[in-house]
């Protein structure tokens, strides 16, 4: 179709409307009808062609005022100019810009991870005049955490707390005074250990130490499925040891019997009327009843014995001369097992993971000063120390630097203590140190000395240095009636240096 037929369809477009149309309404229809018929005409794409020139942000404005003709790009325009302020849109900017980053400030120290996370991201990521796609993709990333999100966990921490609140910190106060205000649970911790020790077999030591540790840490776990599971676990493991224990021990009786019927055949043997006293013994025996497939097989055994005593027949005296090199042997092997014992005896009053003295240890080695002050008069001191915000050390640099802590600190004290003294782990970070023949001014002293080192001390986890303090308490025990009242006065005086300020030692 040609520019003059177009013409002609815009004109009879007016004229069918009996239409008096002015040149910008007739350059309007012309436009409309050469897109109809597919006819490029470079003055009917000049609006676009101008608003294609615009910055971009003017460009998406005007795409809102659908803008037909020049008039129309003309009047947005002007509009435009006349509002434009720079310096006051660009403070606007930058005001908005400071308000989203205070607010990112915010979401990233709440305590929830996802959020924290997506904050942090946006932090590093977000700056002024970004694009309109970036917005939108930092924008989707709200959208998909909300969609997500799920906030029923408030309204089911409120209805278990008892109270009627969305908030999440007057829950969480609720439940923390709901838990505060629990039953104490730590009586429990002493008998739930002895249940689990093994009556034979000595062989779950390091579970036991780490679950007094975590019950030590949070009595409150009793009450979880997960420790109801770890008890049941732990419950079979002791039980099976003891029986694996046990069936070994009486393996070796059965083959000591062994041994002692080839003795007493070849005794017996030389001796008169051994047969009738065999007839008495192999009668006694079988009259015994006894429970269990283990003992029962040993019965067997001794009827064994006895029936075959009269019938064997042979060198006693020179066997007994063979057997010298065994005997001597077995010597060996007690004096071997004499100093295994010994050592196992060290460990149980050795606390696992500071390696010094446990609360067994300490408390024996109270009753042992407490006996000398009875007989003889000679007076003693105990000290309590406690780890300043030990809570804190473990909330911000993980449990592993707390355990850290506490075997650097075993060191430290069990270097400047003296022979005599004795320093060990009373339980959690607290630690008890026994000075013999020591009166309040010398324990003093001393307790003050080791909290100046424990203040000067770098202690050093990772490559991070973490500053670590301690709180003690002094008694003496001429101060008191009892063993028990000097162990009650230092705890005391420790809790009072511990409201007075911490890090300092109490005397008094």
């Amino acid at each position: 179709m040609t520019i003059k037929e177009i013409a002609k369809k815009a004109l009879n477009h007016f004229k069918s409307k009996g239409y008096i149309f002015t040149p910008s309404e007739y350059e309007e229809i012309f436009c409309k009808i050469a897109k109809q018929y597919g006819v490029i005409i470079d003055d009917c794409n000049k609006i676009a062609k101008y608003l294609s020139k615009l910055d971009s942000k003017y460009q998406a404005i005007a795409k809102n005022y659908n803008i037909k003709n020049l008039d129309e790009l003309l009047v947005f325009l002007i509009n435009y100019i006349n509002r434009e302020n720079t310096s006051k849109e660009k403070e606007s900017i930058e005001q908005l810009f400071l308000y989203v980053k205070r607010a990112l400030d915010v979401i990233a120290i709440l305590p929830i991870v996802k959020s924290k996370k997506i904050a942090l991201k946006h932090l590093d990521f977000i700056k002024p005049y970004m694009e309109k796609e970036e917005y939108e993709k930092l924008r989707q990333e709200w959208i998909d955490f909300l969609d997500l999100f799920d906030a029923s966990i408030v309204r089911r921490g409120a209805a278990y707390a008892g109270i009627k609140s969305e908030d999440a910190l007057e829950v969480i106060d609720a439940l923390i005074k709901r838990i505060e205000e629990g039953p104490d649970l730590s009586h429990l911790i002493d008998a739930i250990i002895y249940t689990l020790t093994p009556s034979y077999a000595p062989f779950m030591d390091d579970d036991i130490a780490m679950l007094k540790k975590q019950l030590q840490e949070d009595p409150t776990i009793i009450l979880t499925k997960a420790f109801a599971d770890d008890l049941r676990i732990l419950t079979n493991k002791r039980i099976k040891l003891d029986k694996d224990e046990l069936k070994q021990k009486l393996k070796d009786l059965d083959q000591i019997a062994e041994r002692i019927s080839i003795k007493i055949v070849r005794m017996l043997q030389k001796t008169a009327g051994s047969s009738k006293e065999i007839k008495i013994i192999a009668d006694e025996i079988r009259n015994w009843r006894h429970e269990g497939q283990d003992f029962e097989s040993i019965k067997e055994k001794l009827l064994t014995i006895a029936v075959s005593i009269d019938k064997e027949l042979d060198e006693f005296s020179e066997e007994m001369k063979r057997e010298d090199n065994e005997i001597e042997r077995l010597k060996e092997k007690i004096k071997y097992l004499e100093k295994k014992v010994k050592k196992l005896s060290k460990e149980v009053k050795t606390d696992f993971l500071t390696n010094i003295a446990n609360k067994k240890a300490i408390m024996e080695e109270l009753k042992r000063q407490e006996s000398s002050f009875k007989r003889y008069g000679t007076n003693y001191s105990v000290v309590f120390f406690d780890i300043d915000h030990f809570k804190n050390i473990n909330d911000t640099y993980g449990h592993d630097a707390g355990d850290v802590i506490l075997k650097s600190l075993g060191l430290l004290f069990k270097r400047y203590a003296r022979d005599v003294d004795m320093i060990g782990r009373f339980g959690g970070e607290e630690f008890v140190a026994i000075l013999p023949n020591t009166n309040i001014d010398g324990a003093c002293k001393f307790a003050e000395k080791l909290r100046k080192i424990v203040e000067k001390t770098k202690f050093m986890y990772k490559n991070t240095r973490i500053n670590v303090t301690v709180s003690g308490g002094v008694a003496s025990r001429n101060e008191t009636n009892s063993m028990d009242e000097t162990l009650k006065l230092a705890d005391e005086r420790l809790y009072k240096a511990k409201r007075s300020g911490r890090n300092r030692i109490v005397c008094s």
